[in-house]
C-alpha cells in the first residue's frame, strides 16, 4: 500500500519520535545511565508506533478488501438484475452480450454478433470512440422509447475498446411531452387580401354571394381541424387550434389558399388570402403577437400566401401568384408625408440601394436624394462603386447636377459622419448584408426602406418604416409616388426624372413585365417632369461585345425538367451580372422555356440570375438557396463553385416543381 494509505505516516512518526530522542540527548550528556535509558525508551517507542501502523494498515486493507467484494457483487447485481436494457458492443460494433430486458425488446431475434447499427439505426451517427462527445440518445423500438446512454472503455495500449450501453424507459415522460406539444396554441391571423376591390368589382345582386362564398370556404377549412373562428372585420379572421390540428394543416401545405382563389361568384377578380401563423411563443400573448408579425411579412411580400413564424425563423406557403396592384394610393400619399417629416427632423441623411447597384437602385436613391435636396437639407448617396449597369446614367448626372459628386460616399467615408439622429433610407432592398453600407445601418434606428422586392427572413429589423409593395414594378416607380406627394409644387431635375424613368425601364422590361397601371402613371408624371424615353432607350444599346456576350450564354444554354432553362456566363469580366440578367431576359423568348437561370461568377462568388413569364415563382426557387425577389424575376448569390452552385439550383428547382405536383394532386382530388 501507499505511504498516504498508512494509518500514521512516517513522517508522523518521526515528529512523535523527535521530542524523546532529543531529550535522552540532553540527559545523556549529563547522566549517561540515565539517557541511555532514555534511548531504549524511544527504541520501545518507535516499536510499539510501527506495530499499531502495521494492525491498522492490515485492517484498513481488509475493509478495502471487502467494500471491493461488495462492490463487485454489487456490480454484477446491476449488469444481470437491474430492470434496464443493457448490451455490450465490440469495437467493429456488433453485440458481445447483453442482458434479459435488452432481448426483450427485440424478440424473436439472434442478437450476439449483430451489429448495433442494424437494431437501432439511429446508432449509426453515434461514433462510439469519440472520447469527446458523450451524449444519449431517444430510440423508439415498437411502442416504447428507450433513452440509451454509453460508455466507452479503451484497452491499455488504446487500440481495441467495448462499448457499455444502457438503456432508460423514456416512454411516459415522451409521451406526457407530446401530450404538451400537441396541445400547444397555435394563433392564425387571416386577412383577405383584395376585400375591397373584390366587393367592388360584383354587381350589387352578385356582391352577397361573393363575400358569403369566401366566408363559407374559410369557416368550413378550418372548422375541419377543429380550430376556433372569429371574424372580427369584414376582411379580417382570428383562428386557434392545437398543435396537433395544426400539423395536419402543415402537411395540407394551407390548401385554403387555393380554395379562396377559386372561387367564382360573379367577381372579376380572384380573393386571395394572407394568413400569419404564430406558434412559439411562451404564452398566448406572445403566440398571437407572433401571428401579427407573421401577417405583416405576408402582406408585404406581395399576399396570397402564408407565412409561419418558427422563433427566428420563417416558413413560407404560396406566393405562386403576381401581387395585386392597389388601386387606392391613399398609403403612397400617407408613406410621402411621414418621409418628409422624418426628413425634416433629421440634421443628415445618408441614401442607399444595393450592393452592385442596378438602374432601379441608382434611380430611386437619386430620387430619395432629390426630395431631401428640396427640403435644403444635408444628403448623401453612399455609393461604393460604379457598376456597368449604371456607368452611362452616373456619368449623365454627374455631369448636369453639379452637387452630385462631392455627396456622393462611400461606407467608409459615411460611417465618419453618421450619427444617432442620421436618417438612413434604404431603396430597392430591405435585406442588412445586400445593402452598400451595412456598419451604417448599426449606428441608428432612424431607418426609412423603400422596396418592391417579397420580403424576406433576413429583413432590416430595426427600420422605424417600411415600406415594401410587391406589386410595384421597381423601386423607382414607388419612390416616384412618393415625389408626386411631397409637395404640390415639386418637380424634379430632368436627370434625375430620366434615373427614375430608366429604373422603371429596366425593371419592367420596357414595360412588358410587373407592369400595372400605376406603373404608366408614374412614367407620365416622370415625362412631365422632362424625362426623355428615346434617350433611356439609347443610353442602354448594348456594345457588340455585350450582344456577342449574351449570345455565348444562350448558346451554352440546356433544358431541365422539359421547360427550365440553366446557362454558364463563364467569363469574369465588369458587368457579368448584367450580362447575365440580360441573357435570362432572352432565353424567356425561346418557345416552351417558362423560365430561366444564368449562373456567372462576380466578385469571387457566383451569381444567379432568374426570370420567369409568371408561371413558375423564380422568387420561391432561389429562396431557398439564400436569393430573393419577385415572382418573375430574381436572384442570389453562392460563396461556392459553378458546380456546386448548379447543384443546389438544380435541386431547388425539382423541390419546387415536386411541391407544385404535389399540391395540384391535392386540389385534383
Amino acid at each position: 500500500m501507499k505511504n498516504n494509505e498508512k494509518f500514521i505516516s512516517m513522517a508522523n512518526i518521526v515528529l512523535i519520535m523527535a521530542f524523546p530522542l532529543l531529550a535522552s540527548i540532553v540527559v545523556f550528556y549529563y547522566n549517561q545511565p540515565l539517557g541511555a535509558l532514555g534511548f531504549v525508551v524511544s527504541i520501545i517507542l518507535f516499536l510499539f508506533l510501527k506495530s499499531i501502523n502495521s494492525t491498522k494498515a492490515k485492517e484498513l486493507q481488509k475493509y478495502v478488501d471487502d467494500v471491493s467484494f461488495s462492490f463487485d457483487s454489487i456490480t454484477k447485481n446491476v449488469v444481470f438484475e437491474m430492470p434496464f436494457p443493457i448490451a455490450i458492443v465490440e469495437e467493429n460494433r456488433k453485440i458481445k452480450w447483453h442482458n434479459s430486458f435488452f432481448r426483450d425488446l427485440f424478440p424473436n431475434r439472434t442478437l450476439i454478433g449483430e451489429k448495433i447499427d442494424d437494431l437501432i439505426p439511429d446508432f449509426s451517427e453515434i461514433e462510439f470512440n469519440d472520447e469527446e462527445i458523450r451524449t444519449s440518445k431517444n430510440v423508439s423500438i415498437s411502442d416504447k422509447v428507450i433513452q440509451f446512454y454509453y460508455s466507452t472503455i479503451f484497452e491499455p495500449d488504446h487500440k481495441n475498446s467495448q462499448t457499455f450501453l444502457y438503456g432508460v424507459d423514456n416512454t411516459y415522460d415522451e409521451s406526457i411531452k407530446k401530450l404538451f406539444k400537441n396541445k400547444r396554441l397555435v394563433f392564425y391571423s387571416v386577412f383577405i387580401d383584395n376585400y375591397e376591390d373584390i366587393r367592388n368589382s360584383a354587381s350589387s345582386d352578385l356582391r352577397p354571394q361573393v363575400l358569403g362564398e369566401i366566408d363559407k370556404v374559410i369557416n368550413e377549412y378550418f372548422k375541419k381541424y377543429n380550430c376556433l373562428i372569429r371574424k372580427y372585420e369584414n376582411d379580417r379572421f382570428m383562428i386557434l387550434s392545437e398543435f396537433q390540428d395544426y400539423r395536419k394543416i402543415h402537411d395540407d401545405k394551407f390548401s385554403i389558399l387555393d380554395k379562396v382563389r377559386d372561387i367564382e361568384k360573379g367577381n372579376s377578380l380572384p380573393p386571395t388570402l394572407s394568413i400569419g401563423v404564430g406558434i412559439a411563443g411562451a404564452n398566448p400573448s406572445e403566440i398571437y403577437s407572433d401571428s401579427r408579425d407573421a401577417i405583416n411579412i405576408a402582406l408585404s411580400r406581395g399576399g396570397d400566401q402564408t407565412v409561419v413564424k418558427l422563433e427566428d425563423n420563417y416558413e413560407y406557403f404560396g406566393g405562386k401568384t403576381k401581387a395585386i396592384e392597389k388601386t387606392s394610393k391613399v398609403r403612397s400619399r400617407v408613406i410621402s408625408q411621414a418621409l418628409k417629416r422624418m426628413m425634416q427632423s433629421s440634421p443628415v441623411i445618408f441614401i442607399m440601394g444595393h450592393n452592385n447597384p442596378d438602374m432601379d437602385s441608382f434611380g430611386s436613391a437619386l430620387g430619395a436624394y432629390e426630395a431631401a435636396r428640396s427640403m435644403d437639407k444635408e444628403a448623401y448617396i453612399i455609393l461604393n462603386e460604379v457598376t456597368k449597369p449604371i456607368e452611362n446614367m452616373y456619368a449623365r448626372v454627374s455631369e448636369e447636377l453639379e452637387e452630385l459628386k462631392d455627396n456622393i460616399l462611400t461606407e467608409d467615408e459615411a460611417l465618419k459622419r453618421v450619427n444617432q439622429a442620421s436618417l438612413i433610407i434604404v431603396t430597392d432592398n430591405h435585406r442588412k448584408n445586400s445593402t452598400e453600407g451595412p456598419a451604417l445601418l448599426d449606428k441608428t434606428d432612424n431607418i426609412f426602406i423603400i422596396d418592391h422586392h417579397r420580403r424576406g427572413k433576413d429583413y432590416i429589423k430595426n427600420a422605424t418604416i417600411s415600406y415594401i409593395e410587391p406589386y410595384a414594378s421597381s423601386a423607382s416607380e414607388l419612390v416616384t409616388e412618393i415625389l408626386s406627394y411631397l409637395d404640390e409644387n415639386f418637380k424634379a431635375r430632368t436627370a434625375v426624372a430620366e434615373s427614375l424613368l430608366a429604373g422603371i425601364t429596366v425593371d419592367t422590361k420596357n414595360f412588358v413585365y410587373q407592369t400595372g397601371v400605376r406603373t404608366f402613371e408614374a412614367a407620365s408624371v416622370l415625362k412631365r417632369w422632362g424625362a426623355d424615353s428615346v434617350y433611356i432607350k439609347r443610353m442602354f444599346k448594348d456594345d457588340f461585345e455585350i450582344v456577342k456576350y449574351k449570345s455565348e450564354v444562350i448558346a451554352d444554354s440546356f433544358i431541365v425538367n422539359d421547360f427550365i432553362a440553366v446557362a454558364h456566363f463563364n467569363r469574369e469580366i465588369d458587368g457579368s451580372t448584367l450580362i447575365a440578367s440580360q441573357a435570362a431576359d432572352d432565353l424567356l423568348n425561346i418557345k416552351g422555356v417558362k423560365a430561366s437561370f444564368v449562373l456567372t461568377r462576380a466578385n469571387n462568388k457566383i451569381h444567379i440570375s432568374g426570370r420567369s413569364l409568371g408561371d413558375i415563382s423564380v422568387q420561391l426557387i432561389l429562396e431557398r438557396i439564400g436569393g430573393g425577389g419577385h415572382l418573375t424575376a430574381a436572384a442570389t448569390q453562392l460563396d461556392m463553385s459553378m458546380e456546386n452552385a448548379e447543384e443546389m439550383l438544380r435541386k431547388a428547382i425539382n423541390e419546387y416543381i415536386r411541391e407544385e405536383e404535389e399540391n395540384e394532386s391535392n386540389t385534383n382530388r
